[in-house]
This record gives structure tokens, C-alpha cells and sequence, in this order.
């Protein structure tokens, strides 16, 4: 008996929730029904009851060759709708200059999604988190005096207003009020667990109003009691963000948000990779069970990731304890984070174990075949033969020098990512004196004349090291990596790159002044003067190779190194790292060519055997969760 109740009680809740396909088209509907809208009688588009089935797809993350294939494989999931966040630093890499070309261009994924019928959840921000270097807020921001990241502050908003009128202006088109298939758009992320500044969600609300967009407009919080339960902008749909118990997180919603549909935004359905932290594979079927019963319940739902994609270049972010010290742990360049659909936009165990749930829900998408995956080639072995030492090479791969009294960070430099170097000359002593890197950001090598004294990361109780300055004085150099700003918590205040505070001589005696600083963006590398490689060369350094193919196809690369960078014919792939959890480097199709494809590679800090050898299976180090 207590069971038929508990089966009736959820099929009323069902009903009264109107999940999509259990509402009537005679329940009353909410204002903008005719284009889309949320209200206590469920979700409408277009005047009818639509289910929420979505899924997660960052075209910033997967080249515009590949939006197609990974929607179709999203649509034949049994999904009607993909989630995308829009990421403000790689649209305005610099105040006022907007980028929305190539991997950019927001129109033309957006014009994929239409043509295939799928509706789209649209993440403006301006704040994304992501695991996405500085959460998509532009490093820029960090040089604006007294500017208060994600809350009313007149600085911050300045910025915003002007970031928010041009991403939605390149939207508008696609808005559904417009014929397109926009039909809701999220207000900033997560923001309950940073900030409770409600004037904020308010202006990013009237700022999407102003747009013109007349379509749902909806907030993402979790996963825990307090930030479910926090407060939103009148007329704005409150969302759930869960990877487990997603029962629990639905009823706590319904307490907090009663009478209204509920939807969990994000499903984390994988995980962030973390350097150090290997991938934690969970159970799909499991995983497709829950989903299928909290589905049953009435729920929308949007899977994140569906297709994770790739961090290229210095995009890739970072976690930080809250609150100080530290530690400080990188993301890594791969978002396969166990998706849907592999990194290199694969169906898994899990999408068929998904798409079988979903199926359920949207019987009508069975219609559509799941395309098949992409072919992987293994090239084999890639010798570097050609080196060069960084030291060597400063001034061919500076964009910009200037003589400072101080230490400058990356940021007062111009200069938003990849290394920075400090030189300076300090007068004889006549003992050994200690030196100390303050404010490091994030991993540093310092050497006097030429010979290494140490290497320190941000993690490092002690940066200091003690030297013996000769009787002519030494020159001292300072090399520092930009490991991915902090995309998560109340750190990100605290984000500059390069040395934040000084070289410190003698226990805090004083600081050490007169420096030479040259930015390295490593944009290019064409000004490296190369030699012939030699295992024996001076770390960080330079190796290239040539890779000679018949056929373009979908490849792995695995460095014999210990970790560094990968350049593939002059495109910044990202990070290697032996503590990855993912040992290979995935290499898209469209960045290789018949003939023969330069390979270079920054190694860090040592290599086993001056090669590379490109495989057609990703590697990666798993762990039973």
C-alpha cells in the first residue's frame, strides 16, 4: 500500500510539475509562452510544453570542423537542447577589442544548433568557473584600481556592460523572439558561492532584458543547502547544480522553490582534471539509473560536459585553497573529464547507457543514427632534431622589455599569459646572503650567471636560496610560469601572474632593485635561433621535430619528457605533464596536413629520449570512484 502511494504521489508530482511530456497543452501558461518561458505550469516553447533535455557543448573548446558532428551525436542521444558558456577573456582578449573569428564565432555554432533543430541554454557569464583560466574573466581586470570582481562595484560593471551589450548583440539573431533557437539565457554561474549581491543578478538581468531577449532567463547554484537557497532576481528561474544524490538536490529545491519546475543545469556526469589527480571513472549504469529515475520525477536536466573538448593554449585554469595558504593545483589542457563523448567527440559506454534513458523521454529522436567515430591514426615515432635553450632565447621571443626600479607582474606588463623573465645585477657581498622570491605566480627558475640555483613553484613553503655573489657582482635571472590563473572561489581576487611582491635580500632586509623585464607570450616561435639537439642542453628548452604523414587523421602525441608544451605546425596545443592524469596530447585532423607537420615542444625539465611518438589511442590513468 505504501508503495502504490509513493508511485501516485510521484506521478501527481510529476504532473503538477509538468516535466515537458506530462503537461497539457490547456494548462495555463506563462507570459511569453508563444516564445519560451518557465512558469508553475512547466516549461513552454513556441506555445507548447517542451522537456529540458540537454547537454553541454563548448564551441571554444572543439574546432568549428567538429560542432556538427558532436551535435548530431547529441541530438541522436535523445537531447533537444545544448548548453554552451561564452567565455568574455577569449572574446575580449583585450579592453574593447573583440574576437568572434574561427574557434569564436558564436554565430556559426549557434546557426549549427538551428539547423539541426536543437534549441540552446546560452552562458554568457561574465563569470563562467569551467576549469577555464580565470573563470572567462579577461585578465585585464586585475590592472582596473580598486575593482571588485562579480559584485555592483563601478569598475566591474563598467567592464560587464560593455562585454554583455556585444556578446548579446551577437546572439540576438538566434534569440527565440527572433526565429531562433535561444530560448534561455543564464544570469552570471554559480554566484552562490562567491558573492549574495542580488543588485548584481538584477543589472545582469536587465541587461539581457535590454537585449530584447524575451525567453527564460535562469540562475545556477549548488550543490549544497546554503547556496541552493539562495536568493534571485525577480522573474528568474532558479536552477539546480549536482554530480550526485540528485534526488536530494531536486527535493531541496522544491522546499526552496516551490511550485515551479526544477531542472538541474549542470549534471556533472565527470570530473575537472586536475595535475596529480587521476580520473575517477564512475559507474554509468548506475549513473543512467538515477538520472532515469529523477527524469520519471518530472526534472529537466542538462549533462555536463556532454563533449568536454580541449583547453587549448594557457586557457586551461587552476584551484586555489579557501581560504590562503595554499595549495595550488592546475587544470590540465584535456576537458575529457569523462564526458559523453571523448575528447576527441567519441560516444562512450556512458552516452549508450544515457541515450537509452533518454530515449525513454524523447522517443521521437530515435529517429536519427548516431554518427559514427573518427578514424585515429598512429604515425609513429617523431625524433626532435633540432634544440634550442630558452636562456639562449630570451630576447628573440620577447614582446615587450622595459627597465623597472621593481619587479612588474604579467598583468602590468600587458602580457596575459605563457612565461616572464627578470633580470638584474646585484653588488658583491661578503657573506652568503639569502634570497627569496615573494609573491610567486607560478613556478620559477632562478639562476646567477647562467648556473641554475633552484626551481620554485607557489606551493613552496620556502623560495628562498642562499647565493655567494663574487667580488665583480652577478647577474641574477628570474624565469616564471604562468600555470592558469584560479577559475573557482574566493581567490580569484588574488590572480596576478609573474612576481607579485619582490626579490627579497637577507631575511627581509630589503628588496632587490633595478630590473630588466621581457614578457614571452610564446605566440610565435619563430625567432628561436635552433641548433642541433643534444640531450645534453641547458633546461627549459626548445625541440623540434618533423612529423611526415600521406593522410591528415585524429592523433595522440606522447612526449618523452617529463612536462612542458606542444606546438603543432606553429598552434599552441597546451600542457604535457607526467602528473596528468591524461599522458597523451590529443591532436585534431584539421591541425595537420599531408607532407610534413612541424613539432615543437617547450620540455620543462628533462627528456628520457629526444623523440615524440604519436599514437591513435588516448592514454589515460583511471581510478574506480
Amino acid at each position: 500500500m505504501y508503495k502504490f502511494l509513493a508511485i501516485l504521489s510521484l506521478i501527481c508530482a510529476s504532473l503538477a510539475l509538468c516535466g515537458g511530456l506530462f503537461a497539457s497543452e490547456n494548462s495555463q501558461k506563462p507570459e511569453n509562452a508563444e516564445y519560451a518561458a518557465v512558469g508553475p505550469t512547466g516549461v513552454f516553447v513556441d506555445g507548447k510544453p517542451f522537456r529540458l533535455l540537454s547537454g553541454e557543448v563548448h564551441y571554444f573548446r572543439i574546432f568549428p570542423e567538429y560542432w556538427k558532428d558532436s551535435l548530431e551525436k547529441l541530438r541522436a542521444c535523445g537531447l533537444n537542447t545544448v548548453s554552451t558558456y561564452c567565455p568574455w577573456n577569449a572574446h575580449e582578449p583585450r579592453r574593447g577589442e573583440f574576437d568572434f573569428s574561427g574557434i569564436l564565432n558564436l554565430k556559426e555554432f549557434l546557426k549549427t544548433a538551428q539547423d539541426l533543430g536543437l534549441k540552446v541554454m546560452l552562458r554568457p557569464g561574465p563569470y563562467i568557473c569551467s576549469e577555464w583560466d580565470f573563470g572567462g574573466l579577461p585578465w585585464w581586470l586585475n590592472n582596473i584600481d580598486n575593482i571588485r570582481l562579480r559584485s555592483m562595484n563601478p569598475q566591474y560593471m563598467e567592464a560587464v556592460r560593455s562585454y554583455m551589450k556585444r556578446i548579446l548583440k551577437e546572439a540576438e539573431p538566434y534569440f527565440c523572439n527572433n526565429g531562433g533557437p535561444i530560448i534561455a539565457i543564464q544570469l552570471e554561474n554559480g554566484y552562490a558561492s562567491y558573492g549574495n549581491d542580488a543588485n548584481y543578478i538584477e543589472a545582469l538581468r536587465e541587461m539581457v532584458l535590454d537585449s530584447g531577449f524575451k525567453g527564460i532567463l535562469y540562475t545556477s547554484d549548488g550543490d549544497s543547502d546554503t547556496r541552493i537557497h539562495a536568493t534571485s532576481a525577480k522573474g528568474v528561474w532558479r536552477t539546480l547544480m549536482t554530480g550526485t544524490k540528485l534526488a536530494d538536490g531536486i527535493e531541496i529545491m522544491n522546499k526552496s522553490q516551490p511550485g515551479m519546475p526544477q531542472m538541474i543545469s549542470e549534471y556533472w556526469v565527470g570530473q575537472g582534471l586536475r595535475l596529480g589527480k587521476p580520473m575517477y571513472k564512475r559507474d554509468h549504469e548506475a549513473m543512467s539509473k538515477e538520472l532515469d529515475s529523477v527524469l520519471a520525477g518530472g526534472a529537466h536536466i542538462c549533462c555536463y560536459m556532454f563533449h568536454g573538448g580541449t583547453n587549448f593554449g594557457f586557457m586551461s585554469g587552476a584551484l586555489r585553497a579557501t581560504p590562503l595558504p595554499l595549495p595550488y593545483t592546475p587544470f590540465v589542457s584535456s576537458y575529457d573529464v569523462d564526458a559523453l563523448l571523448s575528447e576527441a567527440g567519441d560516444t562512450t559506454p556512458k552516452y549508450d547507457a544515457f541515450r537509452k534513458v533518454f530515449l525513454k523521454y524523447n522517443p521521437d529522436a530515435a529517429k536519427y543514427d548516431v554518427p559514427a567515430n573518427s578514424e585515429k591514426r598512429a604515425y609513429g615515432e617523431i625524433k626532435f632534431t633540432e634544440a634550442a635553450s630558452m636562456a639562449d632565447n630570451i630576447e628573440n621571443l620577447s614582446a615587450k622589455k622595459v627597465e623597472s626600479p621593481t619587479t612588474l607582474t604579467m598583468e602590468e606588463m600587458g602580457h596575459p599569459y605563457g612565461f616572464i623573465h627578470y633580470r638584474t645585477r646585484m653588488s658583491p657581498q661578503s657573506f652568503p646572503m639569502p634570497v627569496k622570491i615573494d609573491g610567486l605566480r607560478d613556478r620559477a627558475w632562478i639562476s646567477m650567471n647562467g648556473e641554475n640555483l633552484g626551481v620554485f613553484t607557489q606551493n613552496d613553503k620556502n623560495t628562498e636560496c642562499v647565493i655567494s655573489i663574487p667580488p665583480e657582482g652577478a647577474e641574477i635571472d628570474i624565469l616564471v610560469e604562468n600555470m592558469g590563473r584560479v577559475n573557482f572561489g574566493l581567490t580569484i581576487v588574488d590572480n596576478k601572474k609573474g612576481i607579485t611582491g619582490g626579490l627579497i635580500l637577507n631575511k627581509n632586509q630589503q628588496y632587490q632593485n633595478g630590473w630588466t623585464i621581457n614578457s614571452l607570450p610564446l605566440n610565435s616561435l619563430e625567432g628561436i635561433k635552433w641548433n642541433k639537439a643534444e640531450k645534453s642542453i641547458a633546461y627549459p628548452a626548445f625541440f623540434r621535430g618533423e612529423l611526415k604523414i600521406d593522410e591528415p587523421g585524429h592523433t595522440y602525441i606522447k612526449v618523452n619528457g617529463t612536462r612542458g608544451y606542444i606546438w603543432i605546425n606553429g598552434f599552441l596545443l597546451g600542457r604535457y605533464d607526467k602528473l596528468s592524469p591524461i599522458a597523451t596530447t590529443y591532436i585534431p585532423a584539421r591541425l595537420l596536413k599531408s607532407g610534413g607537420n612541424t613539432i615543437e615542444i617547450l620540455e620543462l625539465e628533462s627528456m628520457n629520449k629526444l623523440s615524440a611518438e604519436s599514437t591513435d589511442k588516448a592514454e589515460k590513468i583511471w581510478r574506480e570512484n
